[in-house]
Order: structure tokens, then C-alpha cells, then sequence
């Protein structure tokens, strides 16, 4: 099965996901991630400050797509040959929400989704050309615990395309182990996705072998996102699961979890 996962910005999916697709590479289906705003600023672990401001956008964005990387190649080391191509990354290079938005940092997760925004129609359109391409058969979007307006703006423009689509919705990380809000969140955002899309939603576990360990080594690359606390925060919440994730499922995806190896109910 040909899975796409939608990811906010550059590692939102690694921080979020890398137990599943490690799990959905395992079992053989092929995985793309759409990183829809891959222009940005924001770097606040590394030397970002002291370059220049003209040069600042491209400097980050092009040291983002680096850890990018660095995160695909450490996916495919112990896959077999055949399989190594069975994961691939698409960029929309939209601006992410302080330079699109023009809203400070640490406004982000309380700024509402513009419903004019550009972005939604250029995410939908990126969508329909992947669906026409035969990559998605089944989509990954995120609950968007944390209510970063980013993560709502995607969630937004890709609902409508769920319909009778096998999809799950993942629990954003690291908004899931830190927000002090996120149990009554989650439990919102569950009710107004379910609303939306005229069904109730499943929780379903996707696990991997020695999960924590696994899903720290993946993401400390991104070295300019997060440090050793947040990086061990966001591995250690797999404990909860197993050595897993816990997706939120439409009775599509339910349906066929058990004989394509997608995720289990819990």
C-alpha cells in the first residue's frame, strides 16, 4: 500500500511517526511525506542567529532539509535493497506560519487557521496531483494536538480528501508530551475531527522493536529543533504504547489494518 503522511514542517513526521513508518516499511508498503512548510527561520538550537538576516531563510531551510535527510537514510540502513526506495520525501516549500502569517514565534499555537489562506488550496492541489499519481492510498494527517496553527492549516485543507480514504490521524509530538492542555485537547480535537468527518475514530497502535531506543536515535538529528530533554521526552512517550504510536482511525483504515499490516486495534 502507498501511505502518505502529511507533515506540518521538517520533522514534525520523524517526531511523530517514525515508530509507524518503520513499521509500514517493515511490512512492505511505500511511504511518502509531504513536508508542506519547509521555508523557514526558525532554528533555535543552532547558529542561526549569527548569520546574516538576507541569507537567515536560506541558511535554516537548507540546514532543515539536511536533518531531513539525515532522518531517511538512518530509516533505510537495515532495509533490504528492493525496499530502500519505498520511501521518499515531497516539499511544497510554503512559508511556515511566522514569516506567512507574520505572527510571532511563540504565537503560533494561538493563532487561528485563516480559512483565505493561499496555503490550503496549494496543500489540496499537492494532494489531488499525489492521488492522481497513485501515491496515496491511504493518508496520515495530523490530530494537531498543540493547536500550532500550521498543523491545523494542514488538517484543514486535507480533510475534505478523506472521504472513503483509508486515514489516520497522528498524535502531535512533541505538543503531545509537553502542552499542559493536551488530555482535554485530545479529547476536542478527537470530537471536532469525528464531527467533521461524520464517523467516530479508532485508536490503533503501529509498534517496532526496541521502540524508544529506535525512535531517539531517529530524531536527534535534528539537532536544530530540539535538544537531549525534548528529544528523550518525545522517545520516552512510545513507553506508554508499547514501544509504539497511537494513531486516531476512520473506519476505512480499520478496516483493512489487520490484512495489509497497517496498524492494530488497541
Amino acid at each position: 500500500m502507498k501511505i502518505l503522511i502529511l507533515s506540518p514542517h521538517r520533522g514534525d513526521a520523524a517526531f511523530s511517526l517514525s515508530l509507524a513508518i518503520t513499521h509500514w516499511l517493515s511490512a512492505g508498503h511505500s511511504v511518502t511525506i509531504l513536508n508542506v512548510f519547509t521555508r523557514s527561520l526558525n532554528a533555535p538550537y543552532s547558529d542561526a542567529e549569527f548569520v546574516h538576516e538576507n541569507d537567515r531563510l536560506s541558511y535554516v531551510s537548507a540546514m532543515r532539509l539536511r536533518e531531513d535527510e539525515h532522518f531517511v537514510q538512518l530509516l533505510i540502513q537495515n532495509l533490504p535493497k528492493a525496499a530502500k526506495a519505498n520511501i521518499q520525501m515531497v516539499d511544497l516549500n510554503l512559508k511556515d506560519a511566522p514569516i506567512r502569517l507574520r505572527c510571532p514565534i511563540d504565537e503560533v499555537c494561538d493563532t487561528a487557521v485563516n480559512p483565505e489562506d493561499p496555503a490550503i488550496e496549494k496543500i489540496r492541489k499537492a494532494l489531488t496531483r499525489q492521488s492522481e499519481a497513485g501515491a496515496m492510498e491511504a493518508l496520515v494527517l495530523p490530530l494537531a494536538l498543540g493547536e500550532h496553527v500550521d498543523h491545523l492549516t494542514v488538517q484543514a485543507a486535507a480533510l475534505p480528501l478523506t472521504t472513503g480514504l483509508p486515514s489516520a490521524f497522528y498524535e502531535d509530538l512533541p505538543y503531545a508530551a509537553t502542552h499542559p492542555s493536551v488530555a482535554t485537547d485530545l479529547q476536542v480535537l478527537r470530537e471536532d475531527v469525528a464531527t467533521r468527518l461524520d464517523e467516530p475514530l479508532t485508536p490503533v497502535l503501529c509498534q517496532a522493536e526496541s521502540g524508544v531506543e529506535w525512535k531517539r536515535r531517529l530524531i536527534v538529528g535534528y539537532a536544530s529543533q530540539i535538544d537531549e530533554e525534548v528529544a528523550n521526552l518525545i522517545s520516552d512517550f512510545a513507553i506508554r504504547y508499547q514501544d509504539g504510536e497511537r494513531l486516531w482511525a476512520n473506519q476505512a483504515w480499520v478496516d483493512i489494518a489487520a490484512s495489509s499490516r497497517l496498524t492494530a486495534d488497541l
